[in-house]
C-alpha cells in the first residue's frame, strides 16, 4: 500500500442509498470525522466535467460526451438528452414520478415515430444504448438552458422548464410530444403490464460537440468507471476509462486515482476498506462527492481525522441537509 495516494470517489443517484436501510456504520463514521463541502449550482455530472476542464456551453455538454461514450457519429448542430419521464399531476402543478426505461423495442418504435413527426422541423430523435434516454438533434444553433432530472424530481417541473431565447420554441416542442405520446401503442402495451406510461420527454444536457474546448493539459490520475458519461469524458480527454471491477489494484498505488461508483454495495465495497486504509494510513487523502437532488456533496478525508474519537455520528441523512430523502 502506498500513503501518497489521493482518491476522488464520485457516487451518481446517491439518494437511492440514502432511501435503504442498509447498516452503514463505516460510513456514518466517515461522515462524522471529515469536512463537508456542498455546492448547490453543480449537480454531480458538472462537478465531473469540471474535474476534466470541460467548460459549460449554456448547459454542461452532457449529450455530446455520453454520444462519445457509445462511440456514435458526432453531428454538426446541437444535441440533447431527451429522458422518457412519467409526469404526475399534483393538486395544481406536475412533478417528475419515477424513472422510466424503455426496453430496446420500445426506443426504436417510439424513435421511429417521433422521427416521422418532425421531420418536417428538422428534427431527429437517436435510441441510446440503455433505455434511460434517447438523443435529440437540433440543426440549428439553440440558445437555450435546461434542468437534470436529478434538479427537478419532486418540484414543480413547470419551473424547470427549457429557458432562453429558444426556451418557449422547446416547450412547445415538449407539448406535441406529450400528444404523441397520449395513446400511444407503447403505453397501452406498458399499461397492460403494469407499467408506467411515458407521458413525455425530459431535455437536459445540451450541447455542440463543436463549441467544446480541447483539454488545456495531459491528465495523469488513473480513472475507473463503466457508465457511458465517463467514457465520454476519458475519450475527450484522451486518456483511458479502466473497468471499475480493475480499481482495487489501482488503490495499491500511488498519485491520484478518480474512481466513478455503479452504487453497488457501497458500504462493504466502498465506504469499510476504506476507512480501514485511512486508518491504516494508507491513503494520503480520500474525497467522496455525493450526487443528491442536483447538488454534489463533498467529503473531504485525511488519516489524522479517524483519531476525531469526540465527534458522534449524526443520522446519516442529515449530513446531505434533507429531511425526508
Amino acid at each position: 500500500m502506498s500513503d501518497d495516494l489521493n482518491l476522488d470517489v464520485y457516487f451518481p443517484h446517491f439518494a437511492q442509498f440514502l432511501l435503504s436501510s442498509d447498516d452503514a456504520r463505516a460510513f456514518a463514521k466517515l461522515c462524522a470525522v471529515g469536512t463537508w463541502e456542498v455546492d448547490a449550482k453543480h449537480p454531480i455530472e458538472a462537478s465531473l466535467c469540471k474535474k476534466f476542464g470541460i467548460k459549460k456551453q449554456a448547459d454542461w455538454p452532457l449529450a455530446p460526451l455520453r454520444l462519445m461514450g457509445e462511440g456514435e457519429e458526432q453531428k454538426t448542430g446541437y444535441w440533447f438528452l431527451a429522458h422518457p419521464v412519467h409526469f404526475v399531476l399534483q393538486r395544481d402543478y406536475f412533478t417528475l414520478g419515477d424513472a422510466v426505461r424503455l426496453s430496446t423495442d420500445e426506443a426504436k418504435s417510439l424513435v421511429l415515430d417521433l422521427n416521422q413527426h418532425f421531420a418536417r422541423e428538422g428534427l431527429s430523435f437517436l435510441a441510446g444504448k440503455s433505455g434511460d434516454f434517447l438523443y435529440l438533434h437540433v440543426n440549428d444553433d439553440v440558445v437555450v438552458t435546461t434542468f437534470l432530472l436529478s434538479e427537478a424530481m419532486g418540484r414543480d417541473v413547470g419551473k424547470f422548464m427549457p429557458q432562453g431565447k429558444h426556451g418557449m420554441k422547446l416547450q412547445a416542442l415538449l407539448n406535441e410530444v406529450q400528444m404523441l405520446l397520449h395513446d400511444h401503442p407503447i403505453n397501452q402495451a406498458r399499461e397492460q403490464k403494469a407499467l408506467l406510461p411515458v407521458n413525455s420527454l425530459w431535455l437536459a444536457g445540451g450541447g455542440s460537440i463543436e463549441s467544446m474546448n480541447q483539454p488545456a493539459k495531459a491528465f495523469s490520475f488513473q480513472f475507473f468507471a463503466n457508465d457511458i458519461l465517463s467514457l465520454g469524458l476519458a475519450k475527450w480527454a484522451g486518456i483511458p476509462c479502466q473497468k471499475l471491477a480493475a480499481a482495487d489494484a489501482a488503490l495499491k498505488s500511488a498519485g491520484d486515482v478518480v474512481v466513478v461508483t455503479d452504487n453497488h454495495h457501497l458500504e462493504r465495497n466502498w465506504f469499510a476498506p476504506l476507512l480501514q486504509r485511512l486508518k491504516k494510513k494508507e491513503l494520503k487523502a480520500l474525497h467522496f462527492h455525493f450526487d443528491v437532488h442536483g447538488m454534489t456533496f463533498t467529503l473531504h478525508l485525511k488519516p489524522l481525522d479517524t483519531w476525531k474519537f469526540w465527534r458522534r455520528a449524526s443520522p446519516i441523512p442529515s449530513y446531505f441537509n434533507v429531511v425526508d430523502v
